[in-house]
């Protein structure tokens, strides 16, 4: 996770499955994640969590990290979307 511009900086992390719901032409997929030992958040990354939006097809059209909630200024590495694709590709129902 790094704010946008910022220095590419990767975290480890486990993920795990909140809610989901379909918002007409959506899917909309809300996960929340905790670091690994050892590991901490951006200094200014207070209560993160993951939405994760897919077409009606189970296709992954973006990964948005919140914070408390709202859409912020933080945004994941590839790996680390990588790691969140899978984790919705086999553990979500979509």
């Amino acid at each position: 996770m790094m704010k946008y511009g910022a220095e590419h900086v990767e975290h480890k992390f486990t993920l795990s499955f909140v809610e989901s719901e379909v918002r007409g032409q959506w899917h909309d997929i809300y996960l929340s994640m905790r670091l690994e030992a050892g590991e901490t958040f951006p200094e200014d990354l207070i209560d993160p969590s993951i939405l994760v939006i897919c077409n009606l097809d189970g296709d992954i059209v973006q990964i948005v990290l919140h914070d408390e909630g709202c859409d912020c200024e933080f945004q994941f590495t590839y790996a680390e979307k990588a790691q969140i694709e899978n984790f919705v590709q086999e553990h979500v129902n979509v």
